[in-house]
């Protein structure tokens, strides 16, 4: 059963999605690693866990518009509206990698998954803007419930 939010969170909430075309059919891409993903019986479906220390910067659309950690806001989980490879490492973490020696992240056990915007809506979190990633339009979810589920994407994302 959809948790209700209230009436000034949903308004914010309708104006985001009006304003950027998004649905609740709307898919919303991340990457994972597989360590991270638990089974849930279906072929390739899974449950990911909201993280409970997100790292992004997000707009606090709700409260006075400053900008202030996801942390903040609650645990949750950050999507990309397309399935963009690593768009979630910073410029720092791809040096710091790349001074290490460490494989590139396409050479770990990740997996791009997808998840439909109404199945993170219906737990009664917040959407927010993701001002720390700029190569791609990035939504962070608060996740009041826990984990989401989410499927491997298609290749053709």
């Amino acid at each position: 059963m959809p948790i209700q939010r209230n009436e000034a969170a949903q308004d914010v909430l309708s104006k985001l999605l009006k304003e950027h075309g998004l649905t609740g059919e709307s898919r919303l891409y991340r990457e994972a690693e597989r360590s991270t993903l638990v089974a849930t019986g279906a072929p390739g479906r899974y449950r990911l866990a909201a993280n409970p220390r997100p790292s992004e910067s997000v707009v606090d659309v709700y409260g006075p518009g400053y900008l202030v950690q996801a942390e903040l806001m609650g645990p949750g989980l950050a999507f990309a509206e397309s399935a963009s490879p690593n768009w979630q490492e910073t410029m720092e973490l791809r040096a710091l990698r790349a001074g290490r020696h460490e494989p590139p992240s396409g050479e770990t056990d990740r997996i791009e998954v997808e998840v439909r915007l109404e199945d993170i809506l219906r737990q009664g979190g917040l959407m927010y803007p993701v001002e720390s990633v700029t190569v791609e339009r990035v939504w962070y979810f608060t996740l009041p419930q826990g984990p989401v589920e989410v499927q491997a994407a298609s290749p053709t994302a």
